[in-house]
Order: C-alpha cells, then structure tokens, then sequence
C-alpha cells in the first residue's frame, strides 16, 4: 500500500474474501469501503479510475473481466491468465471497451533490469546474438508456508517456469524482440509443482537460454547479453558492459535477488501504465503477455505447436 501511496493513487475500495484480511484492510485503509465479492465492489463503486487485481493466478481472470465490463482501467499481477479463451475474451472485450489491461511487469523496471535493458537496446554492444537467464532460490518464497498456493496448480497454474517464468519470458521477448519463439523446455518436478525449468529459445538473428530453480544452494540473479560488439553482465548487485575495448561497471545498492514483491519497482512502471491507460503503446503489454501465456502452455504440452 505504501507504494501506491508515493503515486498518490488513493484506495477507494478492497475486495478480500478472507475474514482475517479483510479486517487487515481496514486496520491499513480506514477510509475504504471493504466488499467480500468483487461483483458487489463493482456495483457500488461507480467512480472507480482502476482495478487492481492482486489475487491468486486462478482468480486472475474473473477479476480481470469484471473490471473490463465496469469500464474501467485493469492492472494485475502475473500471470495474466493461463487460459487461452479468457486471454482473448480479454483482448476483444478490452478493446471494444476502450480500456486497458496491463500485467504487471515490474521486473523490466527494477534498476538492474532497466539499465541492461536500455544498454542493449542503444546499440552499444551491436546486434544481440545471444542472451542468458538464470534465476536461482533455495524454495518457492521466503513466505511460503507448506500449504502455500504456489505449490498447488489448481491454483497457481504450474511451478517455478509460471511464477518466475513469466518475468523472465517479458525480459527474454525484451532482449531478443518480438519474433522469438521458445524451442525446448525442460521441467524438472518435485512433488505436484516442476521447482526447476531450463528453456530454449530462438528469434530470427539470436538464440536465449533460460535456467530457474526454486532448489539451488544460493539465492541469485544472473544475465548474460552477447552482442556482435560486446557484452553485458548482470549479476545480483553489479551490471559489467565490454564494448569497443572500454570496460564499465555500474554497481547497485539493492541486491536484484533481495526479497520478492519489490514494491519499490512500482513507482517506475507506473509511466507505462498510465501510458497505455490514455491510449500509448495499447497493447503492447498484451503482446509481452501473450508470449508468455503461449510459452507456459508450451512448456506444460498444453500447445504442443508452440514447440518445435
């Protein structure tokens, strides 16, 4: 909440389910109007700019729709959706309402991310040949409980390549541009979840790599962009750029593998949305979760075409 806070967006209304949460809401938001159905939420509120859906992924999708048909502005969490249909119910009925829907990609900002991304695109390092993604953590969440959703894919939708798949995807698309197609994945499971992934992708002039594992000896972040001209590094607290003979490190004081919700990364994306909700670049951040959404299917054998 304090992240919305710093924006000056004001929280008019929370719809939870959970008791518990509900009465947190209100400790945290006295001046909110608190619902327990997101139907009833939308039916009072008539003055609403945006939805944030922030809910467990199977959720995703009728709070997404419920907002579409309110008319109003829709920001969730990822995944978007797993399900295909609901994907495109989401993309014609946002479209014939003339709202925006934008998942939430906060990775793409945090300063790490955003740096490297903006090295490559400058053309500094020359056309991208290859890059490489590894994401390594010792479990599913520094708050996972053993009766965590993330390990139960009714609700989740599958393991570590949907949780931290999904960003890396957007960041993968980023490097290697819209016309990347995944190749091969490899999921490795433990217990009903797969808690590490290794996956191969391809685009017309480059190639990608990507390895996550919720069951590594260490807790780190690591990129690799190879380009005709030089390369760049990314590693948890450090950004390293060889290109035309010069050598330049950019160090950071937040390590990228430093908690997991970074609301700090909010205020940064933020432009973005706003872009999109007054009509810039709508769609785009479709586009980057439609590449996602058929990646995951992919790797799952629920579209076998996305492979090969």
């Amino acid at each position: 909440m304090s992240a919305l806070r710093s924006l000056s967006v004001v929280v008019d209304a929370v719809c939870e389910p959970s008791t518990l949460r509900r009465e947190a809401a209100l400790r945290s938001l006295p001046h909110a109007r608190i619902y327990d159905d997101i139907s009833a939420l939308l039916s009072a509120e008539r003055s609403l700019d945006a939805l944030i859906v922030c809910s467990p992924p199977s959720f995703h999708g009728n709070g997404i729709l419920s907002g579409i048909r309110a008319g109003i502005h829709v920001l969730c969490e990822k995944p978007l959706t797993l399900d295909p249909e609901v994907f495109a119910q989401i993309q014609t009925e946002s479209a014939s309402r003339n709202v925006c829907v934008y998942s939430i990609n906060n990775w793409a900002y945090s300063p790490q991310w955003s740096r490297l991304l903006e090295v490559a695109a400058s053309g500094r390092l020359g056309p991208i040949r290859h890059a490489d993604i590894r994401v390594l953590r010792t479990r599913p969440s520094v708050s996972a409980s053993p009766n965590d959703w993330r390990k139960d894919p009714a609700i989740s939708g599958g393991g570590i390549f949907v949780d931290h798949g999904w960003h890396n995807l957007y960041l993968m698309r980023r490097l290697l541009g819209p016309k990347i197609s995944i190749v091969d994945v490899v999921l490795q499971p433990s217990g009903s979840v797969d808690d590490v992934a290794t996956a191969l992708f391809v685009a017309p002039t480059a190639s990608g790599t990507m390895h996550l594992s919720w069951r590594s000896g260490e807790r780190s972040n690591h990129a690799f962009v190879v380009g005709e001209r030089g390369t760049a590094e990314l590693r948890d607290d450090s950004l390293t750029v060889k290109a035309d003979g010069l050598e330049e490190m950019t160090r950071f004081p937040e390590k990228l593998s430093g908690g997991s919700a970074h609301p700090e990364w909010l205020a940064s994306m933020w432009p973005s949305f706003e872009a999109e909700c007054s009509g810039v670049n709508r769609g785009e951040n479709l586009a980057e979760a439609a590449f996602c959404l058929s990646s995951i299917r992919a790797a799952y054998g629920r579209e076998t075409a996305a492979l090969g």
